[in-house]
């Protein structure tokens, strides 16, 4: 009102100019954690080449879901895949998250524990996975107890959370980060087609070991009839 006209700024809070409170706190979290060791190289473990059985932590509703299921179909269509259902945005996704991978943690223990002639289910991946997001929507994966309870895993885990340039603290604790839930599938699951291809050169190598023996036996066995003659 240009005659005359009032403006009232009532600040409540301050905080410093950048990337905002959630960014500092991941930040905090993240440097404590790493000063614990828990994102440390030497605790990485390897994927298992060829895993006999897959746990899958996501949503049942998510994208990430479909993405990841297609993938492993495709590549390893013979591999069961165990879903532990659990929430991956909001308030209470963390907790629901922990709860998951502590179900296929029990179930990996007793698979892995049980004798070989125990028709037991052998779980030796999980992979934990959400589409993309703001950092408000993946928050849940910058939990401290989530943090702890991944890197507890008794088998390799590896995430595949958000787009490529997302990183989160579930990230930096898993064995393995992959950039998008796809790629995690991918590197979980070696292409079949790769696979037949080194069965099938072992193959020829065995009957091309066998044979030689075999000629090997022949030639000694002629030799030994001609001494008898």
């Amino acid at each position: 009102y240009e005659q005359r006209g009032d403006l009232q700024l009532v600040v409540e809070s301050l905080q410093r100019a950048g990337q905002g409170a959630l960014f500092e706190q991941f930040l905090r979290l993240k440097a404590r954690l790493e000063l614990e060791g828990l994102f440390d190289a030497a605790r990485k473990r390897p994927l298992a080449l060829l895993p006999r059985g897959i746990g899958l932590v996501t949503s049942p509703g998510a994208a990430a879901l479909h993405d990841v299921v297609t993938a492993l179909r495709r590549r390893l269509p013979h591999v069961p895949v165990v879903l532990a259902p659990a929430l991956v945005q909001g308030a209470n996704a963390a907790p629901s998250m922990v709860a998951a991978l502590q179900a296929l943690y029990a179930l990996a223990q007793t698979g892995n524990e049980a004798l070989p002639s125990q028709n037991a289910l052998h779980i030796d991946t999980i992979v934990l996975v959400r589409g993309g997001g703001s950092m408000e929507d993946l928050w849940a994966f910058n939990d401290e107890q989530l943090a702890r309870t991944i890197a507890q895993s008794p088998v390799p885990l590896i995430t595949g959370i958000g787009h490529e340039t997302d990183f989160t603290i579930a990230d930096f604790c898993a064995d393995l980060r992959a950039p998008t839930p796809t790629a995690a599938a991918e590197l979980v699951a070696q292409p079949r087609a790769l696979l037949m291809g080194a069965l099938h050169q072992l193959a020829e190598r065995l009957c091309s070991a066998v044979q030689q023996q075999l000629d090997k036996r022949q030639q000694r066995l002629d030799h030994l009839a001609e001494r008898l003659v």
